[in-house]
């Protein structure tokens, strides 16, 4: 009899032990929760609409009244390019060559200051005005230049001219063409120190040649000494003339090339002044402001407009109107925030990644904009690990005419880690979870859905991939698989 009433007692612990389990495995919070979303949907799932044949607990047949209030949506399992992906942190940081910091190039004083943060400015728009008296001690050696230039420019050309002058009178010379019909032609001319010096040694000559003319007449009268004395006249002059014209020739080039070299170097002079005062003020001033020079006259050399050297935005502004900026120091900061970089570092854990190529494309997600995406193209990645980091750095370039990103912002930089290749893959609504097991609802029929058992590998956007369980071609349920789930559950109750 005790033995009989111990095993009575046994089986009952065991049904109560077997009820508890279940209750673990789907307790009624959960039950609740299941229903009240089925409610949702339109949706009553009572134990009369259970079917009440032999079913398999892993189909679900859905009567037309409950398939349509469902919203059943089926699709066939197709395969699609995807490949590994690794999440990185980084930081939104202005483009490099888009942001500048406008610094003081000289001690100056503001007398102005025209913008503010957050101003959008064009190139060349005037940001402050100051004074500096080193940039009016350069605009003063760069007018000096230049009228050093325009004294080399009047010398070099009377230069030239002059010689070419002298030149033609040699010639003229050269085929004895009479002293009258020279003077004549060259009076107008310009001829320097070498044509009084030709014309007088063409006229000595000239003298001479008369004074030998007449010994036919005379030679009988004059002495043997005194005619010997007039041809030796004659050549010495003729010897002088042409010694006279070779020198005046190679003097006349020469000074002609002086000039021009002269001329060079007062340009270079001036360009080089120019460049000076171009430093100085961060920008081509005739480019800038057509009434310079005028300005210049009217004893303001030292005033000088610190001007945006491409269009932008006012990221900083550091000083106001009549404080003093020593050298170097920063007065603006200017940005161009239109493409932006993103930043991030490599760890060794991320080692694989290095060899991703230039213009790959990389997604980027900040908590601070949730449920967007944008698109960001690999720039460069390091060379050099960081020995503060141990990490190399990663640069991509994003596109921000939005205007959304701003430097500074925490964001995650999706990157493809493996080779591109179909694999097989359904959308991630596809996928149902309960018991620490994924599945999926395969559509057999128009109103009988078979559960089964995947294993999930990649996921890649609102795709993800089905390692294990299906074939390519299957429908499988996109849409209303909680519900069949809930079936599912409610069947097993009972």
């Amino acid at each position: 009899m005790k033995i009989r009433s111990f095993m009575i007692a046994g089986t009952v612990t065991l049904m109560l032990a077997g009820g508890s389990v279940w209750a673990l495995k789907y307790s009624p919070m959960e039950h609740a929760a299941d229903q009240a979303i089925a409610n949702d949907e339109g949706l009553k799932f009572t134990k009369a609409d259970v079917p009440k044949d032999n079913t398999p607990r892993t189909v679900v047949v859905l009567p037309t009244a409950k398939r349509s209030a469902a919203k059943i949506h089926v699709e066939s399992v197709q395969s699609r390019t995807m490949s590994p992906t690794v999440v990185v942190p980084g930081r939104v940081q202005y483009d490099d060559t888009r942001h500048i910091e406008i610094k003081a190039a000289t001690d100056c004083v503001l007398l102005k200051v025209l913008v503010k943060p957050g101003d959008v400015v064009k190139a060349g728009q005037v940001l402050a005005v100051l004074t500096s008296p080193e940039v009016g001690t350069a605009r003063a050696n760069f007018i000096q230049r230049q009228m050093d230039l325009k004294l080399a420019e009047r010398s070099a050309e009377w230069e030239r001219e002059t010689c070419d002058n002298v030149l033609q009178l040699v010639k003229e010379i050269e085929t004895r063409k009479p002293l009258k019909q020279l003077r004549s032609e060259f009076d107008s001319r310009k001829l320097g120190e070498a044509g009084s010096s030709l014309v007088t040694a063409y006229a000595r000559w000239e003298l001479a040649q008369s004074a030998v003319a007449g010994l036919d007449r005379t030679a009988a009268v004059l002495p043997e000494r005194t005619v010997r004395e007039r041809l030796n006249e004659v050549e010495a002059a003729q010897a002088n003339v042409k010694a006279v014209c070779e020198q005046s020739s190679f003097e006349s080039r020469r000074r002609t090339d002086t000039a021009q070299f002269a001329l060079d170097d007062a340009r270079r002079r001036v360009e080089i002044a120019w460049q000076n005062v171009a430093m100085l003020l961060g920008y081509r001033e005739e480019a800038a402001n057509a009434d310079t020079k005028e300005s210049n006259t009217q004893g303001i050399l030292s005033q000088v407009e610190c001007r945006a050297p491409f269009a932008g935005t006012i990221e900083r502004k550091v000083f106001s109107a009549s404080e003093r900026a020593k050298p170097g120091e920063t007065m603006f900061v200017l940005a161009d925030t239109r493409q932006l970089w993103i930043a991030a570092d490599l760890r060794e854990r991320e080692w694989s990644l290095l060899n991703i190529a230039p213009e790959s494309e990389l997604i980027v997600e900040s908590p601070a904009l949730p449920n967007q995406k944008f698109a960001a193209k690999l720039y460069y990645i390091g060379r050099e690990v960081s020995q503060e980091s141990n990490a190399v750095p990663l640069v991509a370039t994003i596109d921000n005419s939005a205007g959304l990103l701003r430097p500074g912002l925490f964001v995650r930089i999706t990157l493809a880690n493996g080779e591109h290749k179909p694999r097989l893959a359904v959308p991630s609504s596809a996928v149902v979870e309960h018991d620490q097991k994924k599945f999926v609802f395969i559509g057999e029929s128009e109103d009988t859905f078979r559960r089964v058992d995947v294993t999930t590998g990649l996921e890649q956007g609102e795709m993800v991939e089905i390692t294990h369980g299906l074939q390519s071609g299957m429908q499988v349920v996109t849409h209303g698989g909680f519900i069949l789930k809930s079936e599912l559950l409610l069947e097993s109750e009972k």
